[in-house]
């Protein structure tokens, strides 16, 4: 429930959990998936944000690293859900980072979002190679791939997946509202 002690409804807090940070264009794409959470009636918490740019990490890095850790499991632990970026990123899985940070809200019972823009089923992925043997497919290490009609490792259906940020935001958003009306209040609409 987002309302604090003295009953004022309050704007739900998305951890945003993605690679976005090593690209080039990630304050471009933060902006944007800021302006798209306020849209939504969500406010959007980028931990590469909140890392300390004032802190001379040259002679420490395991500090750095520590220090990143330290505020990616804050954010986590204080924001009221998360939403992934799960796209293929350095190999054919989501980034590691990320799917620390989406284990951490769940193992805190806390919603989690997420969207990939890919194909639709593990088998169909490009980045698999198929190799058919006794009609099972393999990937390219020899590893069975399970045809289960999903793009992700089982775990990752505990996640509710969209093809897009706004879409994940969109069903955040609906839960949100749903949450609400269960609780009595009145339905808070936003328009899209």
């Amino acid at each position: 429930m987002f309302v604090d002690n003295n009953g004022v409804l309050r704007k739900p807090v998305a951890y945003l959990a993605d690679f976005e940070m090593f690209l080039p264009e990630f304050p471009e794409t933060i902006k944007n998936w800021h302006h798209i959470c306020d849209k939504y009636g969500l406010v959007g918490y980028f931990p590469g944000e909140a890392v300390s740019k004032e802190k001379d990490y040259s002679n420490n890095t395991q500090e750095m690293f520590k220090d990143i850790c330290d505020t990616d499991i804050y954010g986590v632990v204080h924001c009221d859900f998360l939403i992934a970026q799960l796209d293929n990123w350095r190999g054919n899985q989501p980034d590691s980072g990320t799917a620390f940070e989406l284990g951490l809200a769940i193992a805190l019972n806390k919603p989690v979002y997420g969207f990939y823009s890919g194909e639709k089923e593990m088998i169909g992925r490009d980045s698999i190679a198929h190799n058919l043997i006794d009609n099972e497919t393999y990937d390219e290490n020899g590893y069975g791939i399970e045809n289960q009609k999903y793009p992700l490792d089982n775990l990752f259906r505990l996640v509710k997946l969209a093809d897009s940020f706004e879409g994940a935001c969109k069903l955040a958003r609906e839960d949100f509202d749903k949450n609400l009306e269960e609780n009595g209040y009145k339905k808070y609409k936003l328009i899209y």
